[in-house]
């Protein structure tokens, strides 16, 4: 056996321990959320509150104020006891419903309504899988996407957390967040603690007004430059939540004349190299992290190709054709003349989800075989220094402080275990640049990363005080690339 295979064959043992277990782990100590309540009765509310006034102003909050994580807790695990446990196609199973209730409707944008960069959610709010008007809450997120794409319900969990957290609403009566940019929903705006003054930055970046970002808010975090079919925020166009449909059509010629066109995980992958060369060619600002690029960029070029296929008999974890493709991005019209259309994305007819949840050991090994190995352009850490086509990438044997190299990475887990622990290391400087009270958030938000973390059995000390020449590594991001630094994020 190889070296390679044996560690394949470790990843997907992961699969036998039980995915309510690892949940009940994270979600247990997120029960312990600490919540607080302003004494002060003269207190402006408007005003972040100081960290170091926090045990002066602050005490304990009603406990009907807190988020029901307990509750939440018991409806993941019924959503887990549901999940499909069978490879093989069950038709009446994996149908997902596109009549009455869930029929397609275009989103009411004068009354409102968002639309954000993510077609899978933008889908599912036009189905009404999730709320119409593109808010949801983390609960409603997590069980949307595994019951309509399947995806797992450990990563599902995890996403909702992380982008409530960094675009939205966590400190609330029902955490959750906008699939776009800032609404004016009621939902969006249930802030408790827009009251005890927590929010710091609004979509402007103006302080103290408390309004959430929405996922179309959180570059170099959630939205990352370099997508599938997205603009960068920095490039000419900067239009990052609408699709640009000269990427679609690069994407969808990728198969245009293939005698069966499929759109499998290499063919999107090969499309992300396109992608990466395109944004260092039209970028100046064009930044990609050990986190935003390694991570949350590759595993969305995975998501799209794993879930969003059309299931049967002779693939019953779907097969992704050309039509089910243009359905999912809101494209319609004949070959020689599609048509994008804002908010349009849409289930097809007759579409039946996978057969087995496509859950995050499954993520951990294409982003090992397929990317990592296959294509280790997509591991680089760097970006655009001095305009478009400067690309300048981080020698990773400039690293010091611990055991840090190329060839350590190449091994097993070690680069999603990096890209993972320097988003735990890197959590306190984001959150803090958005919550003036952090400490509570940021342990909400250090509770879910502890997830996979845990199901990667990560070294908890591999990356701790990493530098390159004596500055510390994330420091360093921040300062050698403009578009980290512009976006404040360099993750």
């Amino acid at each position: 056996m190889s070296f390679f295979s044996s560690i394949s064959l470790e990843i997907i043992s992961m699969k036998t321990f039980s995915s309510l277990f690892l949940l009940s782990g994270a979600l247990s100590s997120v029960m312990a959320f600490p919540a607080a309540s302003l004494h002060a009765p003269n207190a402006d509310l408007t005003k972040p509150i100081p960290l170091d006034k926090l045990k002066a102003g602050l005490g304990a909050l009603d406990s009907r104020s807190i988020p029901d994580f307990e509750n939440l807790l018991q409806q993941v695990e019924a959503l887990v006891a549901t999940t499909l446990d069978t490879s093989e196609f069950n038709a009446d199973r994996q149908r997902v419903d596109v009549s009455g209730e869930h029929a397609f409707q275009m989103p009411d944008y004068a009354a409102g309504d968002v639309r954000g960069p993510c077609p899978g959610l933008n889908v599912l709010a036009n189905h009404g899988y999730l709320p119409r008007n593109g808010v949801a809450t983390i609960l409603e997120y997590a069980t949307a996407v595994q019951k309509v794409l399947g995806m797992g319900i450990d990563t599902a969990l995890v996403l909702g957390v992380y982008g409530t957290v960094l675009g939205g609403n966590p400190v609330s009566l029902t955490p959750g967040v906008s699939m776009g940019g800032p609404s004016n929903a009621p939902e969006a705006q249930n802030l408790l603690g827009n009251l005890l003054g927590l929010l710091v930055l609004c979509a402007s970046g103006s302080q103290g007004t408390g309004k959430p970002k929405g996922l179309t808010g959180t570059h170099n975090i959630f939205e990352v430059d370099s997508s599938i079919t997205r603009s960068d925020l920095y490039d000419a166009d900067g239009d990052n939540n609408n699709m640009n449909m000269e990427y679609f059509m690069d994407l969808y010629n990728m198969q245009k004349d293939a005698e069966v066109p499929h759109y499998t995980l290499d063919v999107f992958l090969d499309h992300a190299l396109v992608r990466f060369n395109q944004s260092i060619a039209t970028n100046p600002s064009f930044y990609y992290g050990p986190w935003s690029g390694w991570f949350v960029r590759n595993a969305a070029y995975c998501f799209a190709a794993r879930i969003f296929g059309n299931a049967s008999e002779e693939y019953p974890n779907g097969f992704l054709d050309k039509e089910t493709l243009k359905s999912f991005w809101g494209v319609t019209g004949p070959e020689d003349n599609m048509t994008y259309t804002k908010g349009a994305e849409r289930i097809p007819d007759n579409y039946y989800r996978r057969a087995t949840d496509y859950a995050a050991a499954d993520l951990w090994l294409d982003i090992i075989e397929n990317v990592s190995v296959k294509r280790p352009t997509l591991l680089s850490i760097g970006g655009n220094t001095n305009g478009v086509n400067t690309f300048t990438g981080v020698n990773l044997e400039d690293l010091t402080g611990g055991i840090m190299n190329a060839e350590y990475l190449a091994q097993g887990n070690n680069a999603l275990c990096f890209a993972f622990q320097i988003l735990q290391e890197g959590a306190p400087s984001v959150v803090g640049s958005i919550y003036a009270t952090a400490e509570p958030v940021l342990s909400f938000f250090l509770d879910a990363i502890n997830l996979p973390l845990t199901s990667l059995a990560c070294r908890n000390d591999a990356y701790k005080q990493l530098g390159i020449n004596g500055v510390d590594f994330l420091k360093t991001l921040k300062t050698t690339y403009p578009g980290a630094a512009k976006s404040g994020v360099f993750l």
